[in-house]
């Protein structure tokens, strides 16, 4: 549920902590460049330990401005999403990195993390993320959206020691993410971190359908069996409303039939051909659920999962297409007992009967920026302590409703080992995909988003779209 915005500060503010410090009092901090901040070399070597380790004296903050002791010599910028920062609206988030950061400092507590606020819209966050770096004023560490961490590896350094020195192996992660935690491949550099994630499902009402569909038609005709034998009730509801999630929530329907969006040139791969028939396929879904009478229009006026959800609470649908996200959402509206005895969970349907099912994957990175040695290596300490390592990363996806992104997770901690859900959620990233990173696929999504929603109102054909979509942007 919402927390109004004088509640969340409220909440950080009172989460604040002013700890008596045990050191001796300070000296003023150096010029950067003479500080102990700059010190270059091995990271590892007994000064360089005796100068984290060193107290600065006075009194540790943790706050959404400031994370350590005020005179604190080594300062790391970090810019975290706010959703995953002291900034979150949930008190629970909040609560377990206060936990972690006083730890963190404890350990480092001549280290000083200062906190980079950005807003709420991550696609604004990543274009001026983008600009800092091309400046050389970026952080020193900064979660970036996996979708749009290729567009910033050039900038990136490697994780490859601060991981290993967290027993973080880059072969427990699920295969989709690999080519951007380590874009030049096996052996290559790990410019990443891919700490979160979540996966795109079809979710049906289980009490009322005995095995899911698992191809469009068969979605369509259980859909309307529902209607039938349960009058006034809505077969199927999804996202339409122009914004990502209408593409991104159901692209795995054309993935399953073996094309990609893009060609290697980044042109659309569906221009003609067998490719041109996917698409097709993929946009007729719509157009048939709305002409079969199984999903309303309205389904236009949901921009966002979250819109979905009200009616959900209701007995009156049978089925929806969400992200693995919806799960703790929906179960905190209408209890975690009443969720589970109502919906299952299945693969997005396919095309064609006997086809692999796919989904689209996404979720966040952290991606360490500092060019300075010792700061690298704190800042990418900091971050996997926070949200990664063993000790971490059960807990973080599981306050925050996140996947965890490495397979031993889930059976290392008892939430994801014993949750049929998550189990689910873990084999279906096996086979899912990620977005294209790149500017032609941002353009071709928003084209799509307007189809979608025409077809879905019924100002356009399957057929019209697909050929206007192509005609704006094909190559």
């Amino acid at each position: 549920m919402k927390k109004t915005f004088s509640y969340a500060l409220a909440a950080v503010m009172t989460l604040t902590l002013l700890l008596s410090g045990c050191g001796s009092s300070n000296k003023d901090n150096a010029a950067q460049n003479n500080s102990p901040a700059n010190t270059s070399g091995s990271g590892a070597n007994a000064s360089n330990e005796d100068i984290i380790k060193k107290h600065p004296g006075g009194q540790m903050i943790i706050s959404p401005q400031l994370i350590g002791y005020q005179e604190a010599e080594i300062e790391i910028t970090w810019q975290p999403n706010p959703s995953q920062s002291l900034e979150a609206t949930s008190p629970a988030r909040v609560d377990y990195l206060t936990k972690k950061m006083k730890a963190w400092i404890e350990e480092h507590p001549n280290v000083k993390i200062k906190p980079i606020s950005t807003s709420n819209n991550s696609t604004d966050n990543m274009a001026k993320l983008q600009l800092k770096l091309a400046e050389g004023t970026a952080p020193d560490v900064a979660a970036v959206d996996s979708f749009m961490m290729p567009s910033v590896a050039e900038y990136a350094q490697p994780l490859n020691d601060a991981m290993a020195a967290k027993g973080i192996s880059i072969d427990d992660y699920f295969p989709f993410m690999l080519s951007t935690m380590q874009p030049d491949g096996e052996g290559g550099d790990i410019l990443s971190d891919w700490y979160t994630t979540d996966v795109r499902a079809l979710y049906y009402r289980k009490d009322l359908i005995s095995a899911p569909p698992a191809t469009v038609d068969e979605l369509i005709s259980t859909a309307k069996k529902l209607q039938e034998d349960n009058p006034g009730m809505t077969g199927l509801i999804y996202v339409a409303g122009r914004n990502e999630g209408a593409v991104n929530n159901h692209l795995g329907i054309y993935w399953s039939q073996g094309f990609p969006l893009l060609n290697d040139d980044n042109s659309i791969a569906f221009q003609d051909g067998e490719a041109k028939t996917a698409m097709l396929n993929f946009l007729s879904f719509f157009e048939n659920t709305v002409k079969e009478g199984v999903t309303p229009q309205r389904v236009v006026e949901f921009d966002k999962e979250s819109n979905m959800f009200g009616d959900l609470t209701t007995d009156k649908y049978g089925m929806f297409i969400a992200s693995s996200s919806a799960v703790p959402q929906i179960k905190e509206i209408v209890g975690a007992d009443t969720f589970e005895k109502k919906w299952g969970i299945a693969e997005l349907p396919v095309i064609h009967a006997g086809d692999t099912a796919s989904s689209s994957a996404g979720g966040w990175t952290n991606v360490v920026f500092a060019t300075d040695k010792q700061k690298a290596e704190l800042a990418a300490d900091f971050v996997l302590s926070l949200y990664s390592d063993d000790a971490a990363a059960g807990e973080w996806c599981e306050i925050g409703g996140f996947l965890p992104t490495r397979r031993s997770v889930y059976d290392n901690t008892p939430a994801f080992a014993e949750d049929a859900y998550a189990k689910q959620f873990a084999s279906y990233l096996d086979q899912a995909q990620s977005r294209p990173p790149v500017s032609e696929y941002t353009a071709l999504s928003s084209e799509l988003q307007v189809a979608i929603g025409e077809i879905v109102t019924g100002t356009s054909t399957a057929e019209k779209a697909l050929e206007n979509i192509i005609k704006k942007v094909g190559k």
